[in-house]
């Protein structure tokens, strides 16, 4: 069933943003124009870039995770990324970043992990023992424990846990006085009469 929607004008249109800030940073939103390039990409765009493109990338892609740069050069960076193309490439140079620095930590957690393998073989056990408990700890071995202890209340517990709320709320220094409160306050104390 089709649902007809009519636009109105009781409701304010939100403010526009800029679209060149999308993200906290400049890395962040070159990343994001990278990666818009290459989901238009995976989508079926038709996306070539030229050698002047490529190179415009390879420049741009020293400012991801670097130190952001001044408005101006932000701005001009932002107009060159705008091509579909400088995106495109720039997406792939980020990709093959990204993909050598997972490599580059999973290099150096086997370098450590080994290392430590070693130092369990000391003749010295301080140093086996220490290094047996980061091996540990490196492949989730020890998992520090949290405990939590839920209370639960019968039902009686509870409504006389909201009464008392509402006496005090009702106690409170209050401009509007109306004998609504003090009707109110007897149905409750009647309430807890009949009930014990």
């Amino acid at each position: 069933m089709p649902v007809n929607v009519e636009p109105t004008k009781d409701v304010p249109h939100p403010e526009s943003y800029a679209r060149d800030a999308v993200a906290q940073s400049h890395s962040d939103n070159l990343r994001v124009k990278a990666n818009t390039a290459l989901i238009l990409k995976e989508l079926g765009a038709p996306i070539e870039a030229t050698d002047e493109e490529r190179a415009e990338a390879l420049k741009l892609f020293e400012q991801v995770d670097g130190v952001d740069p001044s408005k101006e050069v932000q701005k001009k960076e932002s107009t060159a990324v705008a091509a579909i193309g400088v995106a495109y490439e720039l997406a792939g140079y980020i990709s093959h970043y990204d993909k050598q620095v997972i490599a580059d930590k999973i290099q150096l957690r086997n370098i450590a992990i080994n290392r430590l393998l070693e130092m369990s073989k000391e003749d010295d056990q301080k140093i086996a023992i220490k290094a047996v408990e980061l091996l540990g700890k490196a492949s989730d071995l020890f998992t520090e424990h949290q405990e939590i202890t839920i209370t639960h209340k019968n039902s009686l517990e509870l409504q006389e846990g909201i009464r008392e709320k509402i006496r005090l709320l009702m106690q409170m220094n209050t401009i509007d006085v109306t004998p609504t409160s003090e009707r109110l306050t007897k149905d409750l104390d009647d309430d807890k009469s009949e009930k014990t």
